[in-house]
């Protein structure tokens, strides 16, 4: 089996997840920014969003978010993130990584001023994040707990850090006079 089956087996793994808990694929929803959609409507989001555009990297859409974004998957493994406004990035180096990240710092696009050489600001980021109710708490527990997450901060961090970081970056490039570049979506360091 090559990589990117084997890849696409672990994505689909956790969207079955998500999809048995309604409760998780809310909060991944109203306080994460991640919905989940069929293929053909990802396929089209992504379309869009590189059209004038050209990316290095064969991508896979495997979410999106509530505004245009999509959540893709490279073939190298690696998740980024491609948002409605022109910027895109790996958050990740793998999809057990992005979802140990999503589930820590929920919103991604609020993390593209962090300066990821510092683990006191990444700290005082989540520390600014409201926290869910008990309820969620323990249900978020549980599917981080069973799918074989990482939930502690200075972990996660470490994990954030490392694919915002990752080379070669996620580049869409204008083709098009009427468009331009991707900014990156994250401070690279």
């Amino acid at each position: 089996m090559d990589n990117e089956v084997f890849v696409m087996e672990n994505v689909q793994e956790f969207i079955d997840r998500i999809k048995a808990d309604s409760h998780i694929a809310h909060y991944l929803s109203a306080e994460c920014d991640f919905d989940l959609e069929d293929d053909k409507q990802l396929e089209d989001d992504l379309y869009y969003l590189l059209e004038g555009g050209k990316c290095q990297f064969k991508l896979t859409p495997f979410g999106c978010d509530g505004c245009g974004g999509v959540y893709v998957l490279a073939e190298d493994g690696r998740v980024g993130y491609i948002d409605s406004e022109g910027s895109a990035g790996f958050a990740a180096q793998n999809i057990r990584d992005f979802f140990s990240i999503l589930l820590c710092c929920r919103y991604l696009s609020d993390w593209s001023d962090v300066d990821f050489d510092s683990v006191e600001d990444f700290m005082e980021c989540i520390e600014d994040k409201s926290s869910p109710s008990k309820n969620y708490k323990e249900r978020i527990a549980a599917f981080i707990a069973d799918c074989g997450l990482e939930s502690e901060p200075e972990k996660v961090y470490e994990m954030f850090r490392n694919g915002v970081n990752s080379q070669p970056p996620l580049e869409i490039k204008a083709t098009d006079d009427d468009y331009e570049d991707y900014e990156p979506l994250f401070q690279i360091g």
